[in-house]
């Protein structure tokens, strides 16, 4: 059970193995460190994102995050949206550690939901937004094997 400093060297890893079995720095234009960077965090918040379900480095991540986009949505006055988000927010609490926040197909299965979602709002960056995914989605999985070894971590219950 590595702490989360072993999660991170995970996700760097998941990072460098996903960037290099994508082929992505082909399709980057060049000189774009950006990108580069914005993958890197997404798979290192990815490799912290299954703690969110105790007090972790990670929760304390996804509340900050989640405080951002809700008053974003304050301020823009997106009301509906701030009650998804806010409902969101609450999962983490009724869930038991090493629940579904540790199941890989759960994970897939709300980030991808969460991306088809967020390509509705930001039709003009699909593109990014499942390159981002895709970064996350291996953090959260180097995450799980570091945790779980392959063969649990891909359970279906």
């Amino acid at each position: 059970m590595p702490g989360y400093k072993g999660h991170l060297m995970g996700g760097a890893a998941a990072f460098g193995a996903t960037f290099a079995a994508t082929g992505i720095a082909q399709l980057m234009p060049a000189g774009d460190p950006y990108t580069i960077l914005s993958c890197f965090a997404c798979a290192m918040a990815g490799s912290l994102f299954p703690d969110i379900d105790i007090k972790s480095k990670g929760q304390n991540l996804f509340y900050w995050l989640l405080l951002g986009l809700l008053l974003y949505f304050f301020y823009k006055k997106e009301f509906v949206t701030l009650a998804y988000v806010a409902i969101v927010a609450t999962l983490p609490m009724l869930v038991k550690h090493r629940g579904v926040f540790h199941n890989m197909w759960f994970l897939i299965a709300a980030l991808g939901t969460l991306s088809y979602v967020l390509m509705g709002y930001l039709p003009n960056h699909d593109q990014k937004i499942i390159l981002h995914m895709i970064f996350f989605v291996a953090g959260a999985i180097s995450h799980l094997w570091l945790d779980l070894g392959f063969v649990r971590m891909l359970r279906f219950r």
